[in-house]
C-alpha cells in the first residue's frame, strides 16, 4: 500500500495532506479508534474541515483511493 498512497500523495501534492499511523504504537490506538479504524491496513479521508468523509478497512486500490481523493478536493473546490 505505501507505493499506493505515495504516489496519490504526489499526484495530489498541495491538495491533500497524507498521515500516517504506525498500529503497532500504543499512542495510536486512541486516534485509531476515534476515527473507527480496526485493523490494518485502514484508510479514513477527511475533508477540510476534519470530518470523515470516507473509510476503508484492508487493501484498496489505487482507484479507490484516488476517487475518494478526487471527490472531497471537488468538493472543497
Amino acid at each position: 500500500m505505501t507505493p499506493i498512497v505515495n504516489g496519490l500523495e504526489e499526484e495530489f501534492d498541495a491538495e491533500i495532506t497524507v498521515v500516517r499511523l504506525n498500529a503497532a504504537e500504543p499512542e495510536n490506538v486512541e486516534l485509531q479508534q476515534g476515527f473507527g479504524l480496526r485493523g490494518h491496513p485502514a484508510f479514513a479521508i477527511l475533508d477540510e474541515n476534519g470530518r470523515t468523509t470516507e473509510t476503508f478497512f484492508g487493501p484498496q486500490s489505487e482507484e479507490t483511493l484516488r476517487a475518494a481523493l478526487t471527490a472531497v478536493v471537488l468538493a472543497e473546490n
